[in-house]
């Protein structure tokens, strides 16, 4: 078996964009409770991918999955260390620690198809798999977007679907910008791949692209890659939401969506559960 691979990144602050759209990346986030704001959730996961990629390979961006969760914020200036360890052949657990030892990014990831998106477990019991949407063909954001309070997700419904240009420089921007990751493979060439975290992080604009809604605190996840997204393209990003339910007086939603590529093939599967926060004040 192989040694674990091993990568390092130290946390950046979302963009100014970010946090104007969502407090808790932003100095509202003391208003919830925190000391500082909190990094996206989706660039902790994108910094820990890369130590996938270190231990699979490409083909994992190709056709691979991963399983995760958050289970503590990250702040910009950490120092993230992520170790992937092979479990068996094409599959892996991973583990993103900062400094102080403690975790924030946990999960499970292998090439191939997951046993979540085959309707299969281990121990051979079902698995609920995709809800995906039958609603895929794009429309411009809503003229008006409704405040959305966390208990009024309209679940059962699919997303109005958005279409995101995916651009070479888009992609630049995201990869070095947002994450501070210069792997030319995000950059060289006419069709560089989109990072790892780019699906994750479509899944709150796609809320956004209907609702507004006050913040909201990213807190699993489930990503299965079907084949290569490169730029540029136009990617659709159409999704359901799944599930809202009232745990220890916090909704956490949960929604899925499926990526399409410019010519209709399926690029993705994304699974994202989040924590819904109230307008401040109320």
């Amino acid at each position: 078996m192989s040694a674990p691979a091993v990568t390092e990144f130290v946390a950046i602050a979302d963009p100014p964009e970010i946090q104007a759209a969502n407090p808790i990346h932003a100095e509202g986030a003391t208003a919830y409770g925190y000391d500082r704001p909190i990094v996206a959730g989706l660039s902790s996961y994108g910094w820990a991918a890369a130590s996938l990629i270190e231990l699979f390979g490409e083909s994992w961006l190709d056709r691979g999955w991963a399983e995760f969760r958050l289970p503590r914020p990250v702040f910009a200036g950490d120092r993230l260390v992520t170790t992937a360890t092979l479990t068996g052949e094409g599959r892996a657990t991973f583990e993103q620690l900062n400094e102080s030892g403690k975790a924030t990014v946990v999960g499970e990831a292998g090439l191939g198809l997951a046993p979540f998106t085959t309707g299969r477990s281990d121990t051979g019991r079902s698995d609920t798999g995709w809800d995906l949407p039958v609603r895929r063909d794009p429309v411009p954001p809503a003229a008006h977007r409704p405040m959305l309070l966390p208990e009024q997700a309209p679940v059962g419904e699919d997303y109005p679907p958005m279409a995101v240009e995916l651009s070479i420089e888009a992609n630049r921007r995201w990869t070095v910008g947002r994450l501070g990751d210069h792997h030319p493979r995000y950059h060289s060439g006419e069709h560089p791949y989109a990072h790892p975290s780019w699906v994750p992080g479509q899944m709150t604009p796609l809320i956004r692209h209907n609702y507004r809604f006050a913040a909201g605190i990213h807190t699993t996840g489930r990503v299965q890659h079907l084949a290569a997204v490169r730029a540029p393209q136009t990617v659709v990003v159409a999704g359901r939401w799944i599930a809202s339910e009232l745990r220890k007086d916090r909704w956490w939603s949960t929604s899925d969506a499926v990526f399409l590529g410019e010519d209709g093939t399926e690029l993705a599967y994304c699974q994202q559960a989040q924590i819904l926060l109230p307008p401040l004040g109320r």
